[in-house]
């Protein structure tokens, strides 16, 4: 009697033991559901082509796989946030893109910059309202991140300073092209066409603003980079020193 009871609570436990290793088992992919929510632009494509790289019909859906997913999905240039959801072998990854921030012309090409500072798109051809920076430095303004191109921190940190300075002055609606140079920034303005060169930071942007609201520039070269004298070119009159315009 006794062993029959020993022998029926080893039955148990072996089932036991086995329904758990059934219901504890990983999922085996069956089906994959790739879904944009919160859509920026046409990456779609791009960003389901490396998902589609990394997995394969009928491999175990386990927790390490699925955070590793994760992570590699997060990490590309288009991607601003990543969900995964698992039910049964179907895999649903969730997507919300990168916005575009700027574009940015180097070396004949045109550059989509998005909030993370990455290159969402090279060849832009719809600029649609996004700000538009030349960058006219000697070395490329961008670093290989994981195979993709990202703009160096200290190019993205001249950009927001420059951007910001642009936001203070108040330009009247003239159309200008902005360089970023690597001795500062170049302003081309085509009515009436001149030029201006300003540092990143400094006191010449207040006094670039002051004259352009008295009308002053004409045609000609203007050199506001220097601490005590405004240099310019192609103009007769004589500007008088800045330490007076203070």
């Amino acid at each position: 009697m006794r062993l029959r009871w020993v022998l029926l609570g080893l039955f148990i436990g072996i089932v036991g033991f086995t329904l758990y290793g059934v219901y504890t088992a990983p999922s085996k992919l069956n089906q994959i559901e790739f879904v944009v929510v919160e859509k920026k632009g046409p990456w779609k494509a791009d960003i389901s082509q490396y998902l589609l790289s990394y997995v394969q019909m009928g491999q175990d859906l386990t927790p390490r796989f699925l955070s590793n997913l994760k992570n590699t999905v997060k990490s590309l240039p288009w991607v601003k946030k990543c969900d995964i959801e698992v039910k049964g072998g179907k895999l649903t990854v969730k997507i919300w893109e990168t916005s575009p921030r700027l574009i940015l012309i180097f070396d004949r090409d045109s550059y989509l910059i998005g909030d993370n500072w990455f290159v969402l798109q090279k060849g832009v051809k719809t600029v649609k309202n996004y700000p538009i920076f030349f960058y006219r430095g000697k070395t490329s303004p961008f670093a290989v991140i994981n195979g993709f191109l990202k703009l160096k921190r200290s190019v993205k940190m001249e950009l927001e300073l420059l951007n910001s300075k642009l936001n203070e002055i108040e330009l009247k609606g003239k159309k200008t092209e902005v360089s970023l140079l690597d001795s500062g920034v170049q302003l081309a303005f085509k009515k009436p066409p001149f030029l201006v060169y300003l540092g990143i930071g400094g006191s010449g942007w207040k006094h670039f603003e002051k004259l352009s609201e008295k009308n002053f520039f004409k045609p000609g070269i203007y050199d506001f980079r220097f601490e005590q004298m405004l240099v310019i070119k192609g103009r007769q009159e004589k500007c008088s020193d800045r330490k007076s315009s203070h």
